[in-house]
């Protein structure tokens, strides 16, 4: 049996860090939403054991990669005894604030459910994402969600629909974990989270009006673009071709551009197309849309 499914990427629209936690992790919060452009993974039943094959160099096909680490995870929670053959196509830049191994991980979770013909409650899908990363439990569900704690807590909120997304990347590759090792001091002071930040109510607020702009800010963003130059020029220029709105997705390094129109979006893709930088056209998904594609 053999199944193929894409591995949809993210962007944040919010994301801000609100203190350090007693665990020694960051309380965030984040409105997180699915976008079209994509991996593709092809899941094989084998009798045993889990085998990775990547066409990306930079992506470890050994025990350290997260879809053998979600594999390997799921056989143990279900205690079935077969293996799977995983063929990760990659289309998205990888440490690039897309939440790509993430979702690749999300998708193995889903697609093992099908391929040992297996159920496992949603409670412990949601658990056993949680486990292999902060991102994994919103590609359980896909679409607009807020995302608190650790970012792992996501609640679904009404769907964001903008048509017309620009991702652009310089090939600069940014750890998430080296961002929040290096954050200011303003981010990392240990403090109460008493309040949702402002910035999220009034993202409530434009999403209840529809073709409202949802405002956006990263917390992230200025620690990185200190350090990566390219990602500020990436900006300028999306903001001179006329973006609605520009802002790196998550932890870097991708920069999302925000057009009203397919004909303004193309015409900044050709504007950047000498830079050499990466771009990807992409739009948002629904939440209905998302989980119907990774049901198919």
């Amino acid at each position: 049996m053999t199944l193929t499914l894409p591995s949809f990427a993210k962007i944040n629209w919010t994301l801000e860090i609100l203190g350090k936690r007693p665990d020694g992790y960051h309380e965030v919060r984040t409105l997180l939403q699915t976008v079209s452009a994509a991996d593709e993974l092809t899941f094989e039943l084998a009798e045993r054991g889990i085998v990775i094959h990547c066409d990306h160099p930079e992506v470890p096909c050994d025990e350290t990669n997260l879809v053998h680490r979600a594999a390997r995870l799921f056989g143990d929670f279900t205690g079935v005894g077969k293996g799977v053959r995983i063929r990760i196509t990659k289309r998205l830049p990888v440490a690039a604030g897309l939440g790509g191994g993430s979702s690749n991980a999300a998708v193995t979770l889903l697609a093992l459910q099908k391929l040992w013909n297996v159920r496992v409650a949603p409670r412990d899908m949601f658990n056993l994402g949680a486990k292999l990363g902060a991102d994994v439990p919103f590609f359980l569900i896909g679409g607009t969600c807020l995302g608190v704690g650790r970012g792992d807590e996501i609640y679904p909120l009404a769907d964001i629909n903008e048509e017309f997304l620009l991702l652009v990347n310089a090939g600069v590759a940014v750890p998430t974990r080296d961002v929040y090792a290096n954050l200011p001091p303003e981010l990392t002071n240990a403090r109460p989270v008493i309040k949702m930040p402002l910035s999220l109510e009034a993202a409530y607020a434009a999403i209840a009006r529809p073709g409202a702009t949802v405002p956006l800010i990263n917390d992230l963003e200025k620690p990185v673009l200190a350090r990566h130059p390219s990602l500020i020029r990436i900006k300028r220029r999306l903001k001179h071709a006329g973006a609605r709105g520009v802002l790196m997705s998550g932890s870097g390094s991708t920069i999302f551009a925000i057009f009203d129109s397919a004909e303004a979006r193309d015409g900044a893709e050709s504007d950047l197309s000498e830079a050499g930088w990466r771009r990807l056209r992409a739009r948002t998904l629904s939440r209905t849309e998302y989980l119907r594609l990774l049901s198919q």
